[in-house]
């Protein structure tokens, strides 16, 4: 079975301050600062990336990771988002 694709929800507002990104989830009342690392994954989110592809694109930003902690980076990012409402299941 493959791995099914990351989207968001759709009522989410990003706001910029400085290098860190706000996203604010209007419905369930919730904030979340990403830091420029976090934006960055945010952003390719947008693709609709599988978990493997955005450990892949993170080792690709980010040499030195393994791609044990480059998944494991990812799936820790991936559970914070979903925690705060703004991953569609």
């Amino acid at each position: 079975m493959p791995a099914a694709p990351i989207r968001t929800v759709d009522d989410i507002r990003e706001s910029w301050v400085g290098d860190r990104l706000v996203l604010f989830h209007a419905r369930a009342d919730k904030a979340l600062v990403l830091n420029p690392t976090g934006a960055w994954l945010w952003s390719r989110i947008a693709a609709s990336p599988t978990a493997e592809q955005l450990g892949r694109d993170l080792r690709g930003r980010y040499p030195e990771l393994g791609d044990a902690q480059a998944a494991g980076d990812v799936d820790a990012f991936i559970a914070e988002l979903r925690s705060h409402g703004l991953l569609a299941e």
